[in-house]
């Protein structure tokens, strides 16, 4: 049960309850036209079972049903189109989903040790539906709409078990790992179309539900709180680090693209066609995925802030530096005060009874 909430939480949960109805109503502006003839041609069940006809007829890339598990088979052949329109624009497809790929990677580990913490209440523990919910309605509506507000009111206050710990990053691989078929595969491979399917569909969330019966420490003491508060901070370290090495990796793509065309240009002109390829001139699936990539971003930052504006500063000056690694460098240093925190609310309530 919630307890009485306070004006910083409502404030804050509001505010990223906000940020989450803006990516709602300008990705459904900015795409849905574009998106409603591929929604028709996937729905059309003339083309039921028979995906020659399928490709034939819409002109549309072929999709595997069985990575929809049948419930989500629409979504699925939805976002092999979206997916396959990001391939064949390059460089700004890569570097959108990428981007959104290196938050996920904090993104990914804070649901994970957050879903598993003692106390832990409401939405953010069900890891499952969040994703489901993600791939349904973007995750730049989901997180910064319904994960960030239920942190604020009902985030857990302690360590997670080794169990959880242990399977932290590697839930967060197979997004990194189709991200790389799917934009180094040959598009008319078997194995692009799965790769497509399983990134956009049911299926990476589903990796999940391995930690379905997992449950926090029962009796926690100073020897586990310790253990993991060093064994979060390794994590979100090691994400920083995984991100970082992502960011790099798209600066270099960046560069490469728009000095391979000639013309030459400095540092704000190859950023000024980056924008407008992401953004201005951008087609439907590659401005999806730019709010997706900013959105999800400001949500983790606004998380950050409810904790710590210092914090939350530091890692806006660092984002340059390291890319979206920054926020998972100031979340690791926020894991050492948590506890601290909690034991100066815990007092206050208690005096508060008393």
């Amino acid at each position: 049960m919630i307890g009485k909430i306070t004006p910083k939480q409502l404030g804050f949960a509001l505010t990223s309850f906000v940020l989450g109805v803006w990516a709602f109503i300008t990705v459904s502006a900015i795409s849905g036209p574009a998106f409603e003839p591929i929604i028709a041609a996937c729905s059309n069940p003339d083309y039921k079972g028979n995906m020659d006809e399928f490709v034939t007829q819409s002109g549309y890339h072929a999709y595997e049903p069985m990575v929809g598990l049948k419930l989500f088979e629409l979504l699925v052949c939805i976002t092999t189109q979206f997916i396959f329109e990001l391939n064949q624009t390059f460089p700004a497809g890569v570097v959108t989903w990428g981007g959104l790929i290196l938050v996920v990677q904090t993104v990914a580990v804070l649901c994970t040790i957050e879903a598993g913490r003692k106390g832990a209440r409401g939405f953010i523990r069900y890891s499952i539906l969040f994703g489901l919910l993600g791939q349904l309605f973007g995750i730049s509506v989901v997180f910064p709409m319904l994960w960030v507000p239920a942190y604020i009111l009902g985030r857990g206050n302690g360590p997670i078990s080794k169990r959880r710990i242990h399977a932290c990053i590697p839930l967060s691989l197979p997004g990194i790992g189709l991200t790389l078929a799917v934009f180094g595969a040959d598009t008319d491979s078997y194995a692009w179309t799965v790769c497509a399917g399983m990134l956009g569909g049911p299926v990476v969330p589903l990796v999940s539900g391995v930690l379905w019966t997992d449950v926090p420490t029962v009796s926690p003491n100073n020897e586990t709180i310790q253990a993991s508060i060093t064994s979060v901070k390794k994590l979100y370290r090691i994400a920083a680090i995984m991100s970082a090495v992502g960011y790099y990796i798209l600066i270099y793509i960046v560069y490469g693209a728009y000095a391979s065309e000639g013309g030459g240009g400095g540092f704000g002109t190859i950023l000024g066609r980056l924008w407008s390829d992401i953004w201005t001139d951008a087609n439907p699936s590659v401005a999806f995925m730019t709010i997706d990539t900013v959105v999800l971003y400001l949500g983790v930052l606004l998380l950050v802030a409810y904790q710590d504006t210092e914090k939350a500063f530091k890692a806006i000056v660092l984002t340059p530096l390291f890319g979206p690694a920054a926020a998972s460098l100031v979340l690791a240093e926020l894991e050492e005060t948590r506890y601290e925190h909690q034991e100066e609310t815990d007092n206050e309530d208690s005096k508060k009874k008393e």
